[in-house]
């Protein structure tokens, strides 16, 4: 998989293989007086005592009465930014400096303007700790221009999230996308009522504009049973159908992919170098494989990470390998990073790979061939990260290997543990000679 570090060189020579690291930068990165804190949370994750003001409508852009105050613990005093991910078309951020220490209310100015109604869950981050808050969007009042028109149709409508028999199903992971024609803006309701194996899919909103686009159902409900279940949606005129299957136990899941799902990693012991992983709710669909879109936030960049899928106990990411192993030109292909199904000591490599590497040193620019080998080195045991203790880990050794003549030769290698149902907690990084280049550890992470 791609490591949780962006990789700007891999390769130093032909002769002399080597993996340089350049880790991500600190969330307070070029401020050498940041704060140092935590936001303050419930059991739920969502922001304590967060009081949100102001009203929110639909296309009417944010004013100086939209704003949310949230309260931070601060260890050190410093600067700070504290900001939302920016959901349906709006925001919330704040940038100050703390002089004190101690607990401390922080306001959280709104900007930008929401594009459809309906309920939107924002993330505040801060210092690598989050929280969450919801804000519900309304039609302005006197507006929304009545009913809309529109059709539905389900071709290539895929469930998002786990369905397992007796567990009861989230709103925000649980989710269908539906494609629409609409011939007349308005407000619309669909739903897949009633309930099917005790399951319910629903979604309001606003057609701002007509023409092709999607929409998106939430799902309610715990599944009674397991099994291949269909359900027909309404809404509009006409109507489809579109399957889930429920399983009869929950499928261990080593890396998951679920949306809002969140990982915050810090290197070498140092809280200030840090970096944040979370899945945003879209997919993106290559080669007829649909793939979870990964972000990460560095504290200087907000961008896409990754692309992974999993079939089995197979994972999987679309990845530019010529980038990310530093190589002159792009390569892209999908290798697979991790399999949960094999026993300690089994074995797989990656398809290899060639293309032009120019030395820094010399300038000199010749072509290389390499490949990945992985291996199985633990299986099912339990592993401690800092304070944080987990069981049903794997540990996969990660060879970067360059072919020289007839023989494949180590270039670096990455020992990486994944915990059953929380993802990658720790990966350490070694050059060719097995001396740690860099640790990185899991602080904090939630899996929805």
């Amino acid at each position: 998989m791609k490591t949780l570090t962006r990789i700007t060189a891999m390769l130093m020579a032909i002769s002399l293989i080597f993996m340089a690291c350049q880790k991500e930068v600190s969330f307070e990165s070029g401020n050498t007086t940041a704060s140092v804190g935590s936001l303050a949370t419930d059991a739920a994750g969502d922001c304590l005592g967060a009081v949100i003001s102001g009203s929110y409508y639909q296309d009417t852009a944010l004013n100086s009465t939209n704003y949310v105050d949230v309260t931070v613990q601060v260890d050190t005093a410093g600067s700070y930014t504290i900001s939302t991910d920016t959901v349906n078309g709006y925001y919330f951020k704040a940038t100050g400096t703390f002089t004190s220490t101690g607990t401390q209310t922080v306001r959280l100015i709104g900007g930008g303007k929401p594009l459809a109604t309906g309920s939107n869950i924002f993330i505040v981050r801060y210092n690598g700790t989050f929280c969450e808050f919801t804000i519900e969007v309304t039609a302005p009042a006197g507006g929304g221009g009545g009913s809309s028109a529109f059709t539905v149709s389900c071709t290539g409508a895929t469930p998002t999230g786990t369905y397992v028999a007796g567990t009861a199903l989230s709103s925000t992971a649980n989710t269908v996308t539906i494609d629409v024609n609409v011939t007349t803006i308005g407000t619309w309701s669909v739903t897949t009522a009633p309930a099917v194996n005790g399951i319910t899919f629903t979604g309001t909103g606003t057609f701002t504009t007509t023409g092709a686009q999607t929409i998106t159902l939430a799902a309610s409900g715990t599944p009674v049973a397991a099994g291949p279940f269909t359900f027909t949606v309404t809404g509009g005129t006409g109507t489809c159908t579109f399957q889930v299957t429920v399983t009869s136990t929950a499928v261990p899941d080593y890396f998951p992919r679920t949306a809002n799902s969140n990982w915050s990693y810090e290197f070498d012991g140092v809280s200030a170098d840090s970096l944040l992983i979370y899945v945003i709710p879209a997919t993106k669909t290559i080669n007829g494989n649909t793939y979870n879109l990964f972000f990460y936030n560095d504290g200087v960049d907000v961008d896409s990470f990754g692309y992974y899928r999993r079939s089995g106990g197979d994972y999987f990411e679309w990845i530019d390998m010529g980038s990310y192993v530093g190589l002159d030109d792009p390569y892209w292909m999908e290798w697979t990073f991790l399999k949960d199904n094999l026993t300690a000591g089994a074995t797989w490599n990656s398809a290899q790979f060639t293309g032009p590497f120019t030395d820094p040193g010399s300038g000199m620019t010749s072509n290389v061939t390499l490949r990945w080998e992985f291996t199985i080195v633990q299986q099912n045991v339990s592993y401690t990260v800092g304070s944080l203790n987990f069981t049903n880990v794997i540990q996969v050794k990660q060879e970067l290997k360059q072919l020289v003549g007839t023989s494949w030769v180590l270039a670096a290698y990455f020992d990486s543990y994944f915990a059953r149902d929380k993802g990658l907690i720790k990966q350490d990084l070694y050059d060719n000679a097995g001396t740690i280049v860099y640790e990185q550890d899991v602080r904090r992470l939630v899996v929805f």
